[in-house]
């Protein structure tokens, strides 16, 4: 594992995980080479592979404030569209793709997306699942571990507002957030233990190495994770939303929300002491209901509404937002739990398309380049 990076300000970095489907059909479509090949070269370090052929992964430069982290966002898409129009490709940004059959995609063909299918098997094969990831910038390794171990308790609130995900394998799952159902089939996705320092998780690392059952430190799934050689925290707990401004409104949070506990790391803080079966049972409720349901605050045990809960997160990082000029995109959130988590946009969209899954996605791909809501 590399040194960890010391970064002065809460820098902030997105990777999106964008599907591509056929432009008639809506069929995913493993066009990940083609698209790419279109691309010039300076956006072209911007993107890269991800497990399967029918997506790709874009990741942006580093920002200090939400509005440029956007601007870069919507520009990114637009680009891509582009080189996806000259191969018949239609680019989407959602958490799952609602028909395609799982068991006629190509894998990417490296030695580490091998691995990984080989390791996982069936489980790797399904993972028709497409998240957000956000990175901020830490001023040193021991703030990234209580960080990590603090922001526990607004994993799940932040899943289920990011949920986007409720189609796959022809249906509707009945779930609110089907990509984290998927993910979690797979090991070491969820919570990281809680770690007293970082010398801690580097003997944990090296053991499991050690072992035989990864290859590198990126092999650590979890939800939340430092990356060293970034010198960020990782928050990889959401769904792709659909709407940029949505992900201007999580950035904001988790900018705001990083920069919080790192003040109160420095000024010697305990960390917070949660119930590692709370954390499991409301992880499950997110995943299965949104943020329609009561959670148990793995902290407190008091019974509230995961909505509540979000409205907590923002009170708490209400003066960091403002301190980092992010206060539009963060006041923003309230309106996103008042309108509702993409899910039930994306089933009240089917509904009005009389349940025709194709047209239902053909919609998502107009609406990942429309910047406007």
């Amino acid at each position: 594992m590399e040194p960890f990076k010391k970064n002065d300000f809460p820098t902030l970095g997105i990777e999106e995980e964008l599907h591509l489907v056929d432009t008639e059909t809506a069929e995913l479509v493993p066009a990940v080479n083609e698209v790419m090949a279109h691309l010039d070269s300076d956006f072209r370090e911007r993107v890269c592979y991800e497990l399967l052929q029918c997506v790709l992964e874009t990741r942006t430069g580093v920002y200090e404030t939400v509005d440029d982290l956007i601007e870069e966002t919507a520009n990114g898409r637009t680009i891509l569209a582009e080189s996806c129009k000259k191969c018949n490709v239609d680019l989407v940004a959602a958490g799952s793709h609602p028909f395609s059959d799982w068991r006629k995609q190509p894998f990417v063909d490296n030695e580490h997306y091998q691995w990984v299918r080989d390791n996982c098997v069936y489980i790797a094969h399904r993972m028709l699942s497409f998240g957000l990831h956000i990175h901020v910038g830490v001023k040193n390794e021991e703030a990234a571990i209580y960080i990590m171990n603090e922001m526990r308790r607004w994993t799940y609130p932040l899943l289920a507002l990011s949920a986007n995900s409720p189609f796959y394998d022809g249906g509707d799952t009945g779930l609110a957030s089907t990509r984290a159902h998927l993910f979690h089939s797979m090991p070491r996705t969820k919570f990281a233990p809680p770690f007293k320092s970082f010398s801690e998780l580097v003997a944990y690392y090296e053991k499991f190495l050690a072992a035989g059952d990864i290859t590198r430190p990126g092999d650590l799934w979890w939800i939340i994770r430092p990356q060293p050689p970034l010198g960020t925290v990782e928050f990889r707990i959401f769904d792709i939303p659909t709407s940029v401004r949505r992900i201007g409104a999580f950035a904001a949070l988790i900018q705001a929300a990083v920069d919080t506990y790192q003040d109160r790391f420095f000024a010697g803080i305990p960390s917070s002491e949660l119930h590692s079966g709370y954390l499991e049972e409301n992880w499950w409720k997110a995943i299965r209901y949104g943020i329609n349901t009561d959670m148990i605050e793995p902290e407190t045990g008091e019974i509230i509404s995961i909505s509540e809960q979000l409205k907590r997160l923002i009170d708490l990082t209400a003066p960091k937002a403002k301190e980092l000029h992010a206060e539009q995109h963060h006041d923003f959130a309230r309106t996103m739990i008042e309108q509702g988590n993409e899910s039930e946009m994306q089933r009240a969209l089917c509904k009005s398309l009389n349940g025709n899954l194709r047209a239902l996605e053909k919609e998502l791909a107009r609406k990942t380049l429309d910047f406007s809501v």
